[in-house]
């Protein structure tokens, strides 16, 4: 379904509106794309578009006759509307990327394990979060994890660990502790593998039985 909205740009104290895909024309606008012609529903540039008149003086005004070059200066330098069907799937990215976070580092105060992203989404449906794509993603983030402490007994945090495995499994190893710890340091030798790192509350299962599998048990793990 095409999301219809205008793009116009202001010139000398003139005005210039078109007609674009939502979607599209924020890909470009974002630089994602260049394809205007996806973008652009009406082959025409207006002064007004609601009544339907349309601009004149182009290659005077703009340099070019080319409503194509044209729709991309307007999308690229002018204003790009949002429609509500946009700013609500932006929304639900926002929400879901600030969960993630949180997810990846909550901590149950009572029992210090992570707290599982489940229960922090049934916990949001009490929090009544308003989550706005126009304010910072980071304050927002403070916002909703102080409402989660008033429902939740949660901390971020992570854990330290240090592991030990025989060299042969050490690449493999390396592998997943990059993409899922903050590594502090290593040291090999012809036989052993031994690295101390921190892990996000959320991601330590995940990691520990990575490490598990990946060396067939071959791994001595110890909380530090």
């Amino acid at each position: 379904m095409v999301d219809r909205v205008t793009a116009r740009l202001e010139k000398n104290g003139k005005r210039y509106e078109i007609e674009v895909d939502c979607d599209k024309a924020i890909e470009i606008r974002e630089g994602r794309s260049s394809d205007i012609d996806s973008a652009l529903l009406v082959d025409k540039v207006f002064k007004d578009i609601k009544k339907g008149e349309v601009a004149g003086n182009l290659q005077r005004e703009l340099g070019t006759e080319d409503v194509r070059k044209i729709a991309l200066k307007i999308i690229k330098e002018g204003e790009v509307q949002l429609s509500t069907s946009y700013r609500q799937k932006q929304a639900e990215m926002l929400k879901n990327r600030i969960i993630n976070k949180i997810a990846g580092m909550a901590i149950d105060i009572n029992t210090n394990l992570p707290i599982p992203r489940q229960r922090i989404e049934l916990a949001m449906k009490d929090v009544h979060h308003n989550f706005d794509v126009n304010k910072p993603e980071n304050e927002q983030f403070d916002e909703v994890l102080q409402k989660l402490k008033k429902i939740l007994p949660i901390k971020l945090g992570e854990f330290n660990y240090s592991v030990e495995v025989p060299i042969q499994y050490a690449n493999d190893v390396m592998l997943y502790l990059k993409r899922l710890t903050n590594i502090k340091d290593n040291t090999r030798n012809n036989n052993l593998l031994v690295v101390n790192f921190s892990v996000k509350a959320g991601n330590e299962n995940e990691l520990l039985s990575k490490l598990k599998s990946v060396t067939h048990g071959s791994v001595n793990i110890r909380k530090i």
